[in-house]
């Protein structure tokens, strides 16, 4: 049986309206600032972040001096990025898309990124190709994807234990290796460099940290919204004993590394 992408997408959509991602992604505000930096954004460059959440990597650009859009399929979302733009004093156009869908005509902006965000589309092939289709011939194309191996990368796999996802979807980590990215993007591109990256997220300790992802963080607090009592305390207990694996600190604290992939293509 094909897979049902829509249905998915709005599944998707929902999951990521849950909660209040904003509160999650500040832990990331350094991996869009690095990305713009290895772009080389510039003043007047017309600048594309597809699923942008609140905006962090929408905003780096447009502290180069960027025209810069932010969009996402969860408006409330972009209403938190309007906010962060007009307290820094940024200029930032908001849009509502889907990655899957761009509402912008072939070769409109000069760079287009994303930041942890177009790689959770079920579609990864359309994805790719309205990445890449918006973006001018000899544009760049910026990503941060997290990897396989990464404490993203294991989280997702830990929901996908308790909520599974449908059959036939290839894993969002995939957007994390070098072979899937060059699978999805073929010809389309004339250059493609990558390098590992780290995010720190730091709380007070691992369990304070899985009451914020349950409290703000779509996926988990789907997924524990789904369950009952006894299969999320197994969850709870997963969740925590998987964030001190990747646990840094030795103060009892909790400082979580996870591993991603910075992404950088020009389009042919």
């Amino acid at each position: 049986m094909p897979v049902d992408l829509s249905t998915i997408t709005e599944r998707q959509q929902k999951m990521w309206s849950t909660g209040d991602f904003h509160r999650i992604g500040v832990a990331q505000v350094v991996a869009g600032e690095m990305l713009v930096r290895s772009l080389h954004v510039h003043a007047g460059e017309r600048v594309l972040d597809v699923a942008g959440g609140a905006g962090n990597t929408a905003l780096a650009a447009a502290r180069r001096g960027a025209d810069a859009v932010c969009s996402d399929y969860v408006s409330e979302l972009l209403h938190r990025a309007q906010q962060r733009a007009v307290a820094e004093g940024l200029p930032l156009h908001t849009q509502v898309a889907d990655a899957q869908q761009l509402p912008f005509e072939d070769g409109t902006f000069d760079v287009v990124t994303s930041t942890f965000g177009a790689m959770f589309a079920p579609d990864q092939a359309r994805t790719a190709s309205e990445l890449l289709r918006v973006l001018r011939r000899g544009g760049r194309l910026g990503m941060a994807n997290w990897t396989p191996q990464s404490w993203a990368g294991a989280q997702f796999g830990l929901v996908a234990q308790f909520l599974p996802p449908p059959p036939g979807l290839v894993p969002p980590s995939a957007w994390g290796t070098e072979e899937r990215l060059r699978e999805l993007f073929g010809d389309c591109i004339s250059a493609l460099e990558t390098r590992r990256e780290h995010a720190e997220m730091c709380y007070h300790d691992t369990t304070g940290a899985f009451e914020v992802f349950r409290e703000w963080f779509g996926p988990v607090s789907t997924v524990w919204q789904a369950l009952d009592k006894s299969q999320q305390d197994k969850f709870r207990d997963a969740w925590i004993a998987n964030a001190e694996k990747f646990n840094a600190a030795q103060d009892g604290t909790c400082e979580i590394h996870s591993e991603y992939l910075e992404v950088v293509a020009i389009k042919a």
